[in-house]
């Protein structure tokens, strides 16, 4: 795939289903794990993963983390999720349709936008992850919507064993996604999961959006913070962390940290989903 920014609106395009990833530190950070919103029943949904005869071990290992997060049928039953981001200190407010994944994302300096067809960028993608709207509309959106995401369909989840990163035990899940799915269906992600809370702690990645052969699992973020919203346990804070051979390494001091997050059962207004007259416009071809 590639794409090309040009101005005003277009005819065409593929919409992109975001490539990020995410990793969790361990060790002996405290996290505020408020109630447990597993508590009433949830109806795992079981068509989206594709996983074969030998691997329902990592099916069933994602429901149960599905479930400790608030269930898929809570996470379903909302239209959108908002928050404030603070990006090393560059505050960004994020508005997500759950449905259908347009996105609207507003600081002092852009604006960035996806209509379901196109990225969008007012004044350009300059001041964005990577200088692209089209990666960065739904990259945080990514980290936080983890692991209802991975009920999307062309999801594949294998189970990847027992982990011990940082002196911490993990049971572990390696992510891929077929070949309809996005941009970059190359991107892996593995996840490692609490086996007593069975939330998730620690997700590794490789991203293959701007150089695919360069693509290795070398990055991670990790996950503090956890708070019970509306039934759903969401993290508040984000940090990246080098990572080689399961092993955490130092701090990449780069830090997110998340507020005022709210699920919506109604978005008011729609019409911020638009491209706005003016705004640059990432057409994504094959």
């Amino acid at each position: 795939m590639s794409h090309i920014a040009i101005p005003m609106k277009i005819t065409s395009c593929i919409p992109l289903i975001c490539l990020s990833a995410l990793l969790v530190h361990c060790g002996d950070k405290k996290k505020n794990h408020s109630t447990d919103p597993s508590k009433s029943t949830h109806r795992e949904e079981k068509r989206a993963t594709k996983v074969s005869a030998k691997d329902g071990k990592g099916d069933l290992l994602l429901q149960k983390c599905i479930r400790a997060h608030g269930g898929l049928e809570r996470w379903k039953s909302f239209q959108g999720l908002e928050y404030t981001l603070d990006d090393n200190g560059k505050m960004v407010y994020q508005l997500t349709q759950l449905k259908d994944r347009r996105a609207y994302l507003k600081s002092k300096t852009y604006t960035v936008g996806y209509n379901g067809k196109v990225a969008w960028a007012i004044p350009d993608a300059r001041g964005v992850s990577g200088k692209s709207a089209a990666f960065y509309y739904n990259l945080d959106f990514y980290f936080i919507g983890l692991p209802f995401l991975l009920r999307d369909p062309g999801v594949n989840t294998e189970y990847d064993g027992r982990r011990t990163i940082n002196g911490k035990e993990y049971e572990s899940l390696r992510i891929t996604f077929g070949s309809e799915v996005g941009l970059t269906p190359e991107d892996i992600y593995y996840l490692y999961i609490d086996p007593g809370t069975h939330l998730l702690e620690i997700l590794t990645y490789s991203i293959s959006y701007f150089d695919p052969e360069k693509a290795a699992v070398n990055s991670a973020k990790v996950y503090f913070d956890y708070r019970n919203i509306q039934g759903l346990m969401m993290p508040h804070k984000m940090e990246n962390f080098e990572w080689k051979d399961f092993t955490m390494g130092k701090s990449k001091n780069h830090l997110r940290r998340f507020s005022n997050i709210h699920f919506l059962d109604h978005i008011r207004d729609e019409t911020v989903f638009e491209v706005p007259e003016g705004a640059i416009i990432e057409v994504l071809a094959q």
